[in-house]
């Protein structure tokens, strides 16, 4: 480094001055040199990517979720997890698994896929590569579409399946809900398509319609299916980000003789306290008690849906009230790692399952969502 020269005429205690002046200045450029990078990189590795984190309403920010003091208390512990692809023996050519809802009934894991036409059916035990393990049906039914199957529910050994939003090209050209009713076949390869039959709610587009859905019966034996909206006041766009305004439609199925479809009656408010960005699953268990997840916010709301005297549904004094809000763990830095939970089913008083979608990307989520995506997980509660 090249330092400035002393003026030979300059008195002894300027000289010295000068040199201190000199110096010092030298001293703060070599250290500034030195520490900058550093202190750059440093900047960069605690600022993480540009992943957002959500800010939810239980707590300031999304650090407070780990250092609160309370992280064991509001926290699902993680029980198991497995890949789709590593539970079944065949397949069937597919090699992605975009997880979108889940149910538990006798000794079975049903799980559906929006990439997939199968139900992909895994026996409790989830061994790995599980001959009890079967994908129903062929995945890729229509080989020019994917399915867009975002919900499932099972009522007197039908399966109900639910493609969240497509155009109606042949009426009206509205977004709306289409409700396929499949029985399995004996030697559980196959489905059989009983009914198909499209809802009468229409939503503004194919990105945001309804994101899982609970089917209940009345007293009088009517079937209810309560479709979770994915956006807040079941819209797109800004407004379906406004959290704290989820909504459940409530439709009764009605038969003709010109087919069938599912009747709005009624729209639900869930409470404010699910304060959510968005709204990925619903189940409601045999007593009334309700489970909501978010994607967006990786957590999870639970709460209870009022029933009758004899617990069954009544659209009449039916209300969602709240329990509380958990959150899926998080990683060493408290950054999200369950990034695309989609599917919740309760199969305990205090256990769930889910399944997670693919993780989104061209740099759309960060890379510690890779781990967990396409899966089945179960989850004790805290």
């Amino acid at each position: 480094m090249k330092y400035a020269s002393i003026d030979n005429t300059d008195t002894p205690p300027q000289q010295q001055r000068r040199f201190t002046v000199t110096w010092t200045k030298s001293l703060i450029f070599v250290g500034l040199c030195v520490l900058l990078p550093g202190l750059i990189i440093s900047s960069i590795s605690s600022s993480g990517s540009s992943f957002a984190q959500p800010s939810l309403t239980s707590s300031s920010s999304q650090s407070s979720i780990c250092t609160n003091g309370h992280y064991s208390k509001t926290t699902l512990k993680p029980a198991v997890t497995y890949p789709f692809i590593s539970l079944f023996p065949d397949t069937k050519g597919a090699n992605k698994f975009e997880g979108s809802d889940v149910i538990y009934h006798d000794g079975y894991f049903y799980a559906i896929a929006d990439s997939l036409w199968s139900i992909l059916s895994i026996s409790s035990s989830m061994t790995l590569f599980g001959e009890d393990n079967e994908m129903i049906g062929d995945p890729f039914r229509d080989p020019d579409e994917e399915s867009g199957y975002e919900a499932l529910f099972l009522i007197d050994d039908i399966f109900y399946v639910v493609r969240e939003s497509i155009q109606d090209l042949d009426e009206d050209g509205e977004y709306h809900a289409i409700v396929e009713e499949l029985s399995m076949n004996e030697d559980r390869k196959d489905y059989t398509i009983q009914k198909t039959c499209k809802s009468s709610f229409g939503f503004e587009g194919d990105s945001k319609g309804f994101e899982g859905a609970v089917g209940l019966k009345s007293k009088s034996g009517e079937l209810y299916l309560l479709g979770l909206c994915e956006g807040n006041h079941c819209r797109e766009g800004k407004i379906g980000k406004e959290r704290g305004n989820g909504r459940v439609v409530v439709l009764r199925k009605t038969t003709s003789e010109t087919g069938c479809s599912w009747d709005a009656v009624t729209t639900l408010s869930l409470p404010s306290d699910a304060s959510f960005q968005d709204y990925s699953a619903i189940s409601v268990n045999d007593e009334g008690r309700v489970a909501v997840t978010s994607q967006e916010d990786s957590a999870l709301w639970t709460g209870y849906l009022t029933l009758d005297e004899e617990g069954f549904f009544d659209p009449d004094i039916a209300e969602f009230k709240t329990d509380k809000i958990m959150n899926f763990p998080r990683d060493d830095e408290c950054r999200m790692v369950y990034c695309n939970i989609e599917g919740i089913h309760w199969v305990g008083e205090n256990q769930v399952v889910a399944v997670s979608d693919k993780m989104k990307n061209r740099g759309k989520q960060d890379f510690r969502c890779f781990d967990l995506d396409q899966s089945i997980h179960i989850f004790a509660l805290p």
